[in-house]
């Protein structure tokens, strides 16, 4: 794993990646792993984000370039980002890398669609704050129903609940319905 260290990765951070993706020893460098690195560097992201993001979340060291990290950024470029938006939503939410495209990011950006979200705005709001593609499709709906039943809906509301537990959001919000 000292490969981890010549890309930057601290001690602490190498560490995060082993116990948290042990199947890193069971993969491929040359095929896989580097690869990874490599994608994400192409990408746009600096060896100080590589690292970051290989902390937080190492399972994009065991998974497809091809399969599920390409399809992502083709589809994230179609709604309108460009290479640096992309590597920044995939820099701030690494976990966005392993979420399916087709079970969970675009039921979830459909969703806000139909609250009359403009293209501009929704670009605007999963760059700003990826984190909301993270929330479950059920979380995300009835968080967005609540909100506009009441007339506040926004993507600013929007950003500002989904972080919010269930308990703070139900009482500033469906005790008031």
């Amino acid at each position: 794993m000292s490969w981890l260290s010549d890309i930057g990765l601290t001690p602490l951070q190498v560490h995060a990646v082993v116990v948290n993706c042990p199947s890193v020893f069971r993969t491929s460098l040359d095929k896989i792993l580097q690869p990874a690195v490599e994608w994400l560097k192409r990408l746009g992201m600096d060896d100080a984000k590589v690292a970051k993001l290989l902390a937080s979340w190492p399972g994009v060291l065991v998974s497809s370039v091809e399969r599920s990290f390409e399809p992502k950024v083709k589809w994230f470029k179609e709604l309108g980002m460009d290479d640096q938006q992309v590597a920044k939503i995939f820099a701030r939410f690494p976990s966005l890398l392993g979420l399916s495209l087709e079970k969970n990011l675009k039921p979830k950006v459909q969703a806000i669609r139909t609250r009359g979200i403009a293209d501009t705005q929704l670009v605007s709001l999963l760059v700003r704050f990826p984190r909301v593609l993270g929330s479950s499709a059920d979380l995300l709906t009835r968080r967005m129903n609540v909100l506009a039943a009441q007339g506040l809906f926004t993507e600013q509301s929007l950003r500002n609940t989904i972080a919010l537990t269930e308990a703070k959001f139900a009482a500033r919000f469906e005790s008031a319905a």
